[in-house]
């Protein structure tokens, strides 16, 4: 899982680096045109980093379950596999010696996972927890996730529980509206006012939240 995580922090630190670059060509350059978008990028790259680092969470969670070192929870239990991936994982059981990835059970279990969660998104506070069942079985799990986040976070306020639920999910609107309607307001028809506060925010935020999730779950 620290791999995840590196690779996360990676992914941050890329968002990051936008924006002394916005600032370059808007203070020192002044550049005339408008940067917003650079800061559109931090957000969506952002939100797109916790995603992954969800997907991947999970799914290495899922396979240290299936190796036994990690206790089995209960939506574990229920995660259904392709009567292929059960044959091929019977098949490759009785190969002593594996040549290959793909003489072991672990890479077909694998495989199932990444094709049961590829169409998958986990941004929101509840497609979140649920995927963590997988591989958490705390029920209260925004509240632990809320007691790992490091406060203050940017210029914002120090946050309850609900808040970082409720933040989140404004982000993830946001996001959606910047990928989806290239954050056109459809009463005017103008983009949303994007400065480089909010971003900042937004990126600190989406950072401190990853790495609070990593520590509940590693």
């Amino acid at each position: 899982m620290l791999k995840s995580s590196n690779e996360f922090n990676g992914q941050i630190i890329s968002c990051k680096e936008l924006y002394p670059i916005y600032n370059h060509l808007k203070d020192t350059l002044a550049y005339p045109q408008d940067l917003s978008d650079l800061l559109r990028a931090q957000v969506v790259y952002a939100v797109s980093a916790l995603d992954k680092l969800i997907h991947e969470l999970v799914k290495k969670g899922m396979i240290e379950v299936f190796n036994g070192s990690r206790t089995k929870t209960k939506k574990f239990s229920s995660f259904g596999i392709s009567l292929e991936t059960l044959m091929k994982i019977r098949e490759v059981s009785t190969i002593e010696m594996p040549q290959s990835q793909e003489e072991t059970a672990i890479y077909w279990f694998e495989r199932e996972i990444f094709l049961k969660h590829k169409t998958l998104s986990f941004q929101d506070p509840d497609k979140i927890a649920d995927a963590l069942s997988y591989i958490w079985s705390e029920e209260h799990k925004w509240q632990k996730i809320h007691l790992k986040i490091i406060q203050p976070i940017g210029t914002l306020q120090v946050m309850t529980e609900k808040d970082i639920k409720t933040y989140l999910k404004n982000i993830v609107a946001r996001r959606n509206q910047i990928v989806h309607e290239a954050d056109i307001n459809i009463q005017n028809s103008s983009k949303e006012i994007m400065d480089a506060d909010e971003a900042n925010n937004i990126v600190q935020f989406i950072d401190a939240l990853g790495k609070g999730i990593y520590e509940c779950v590693k």
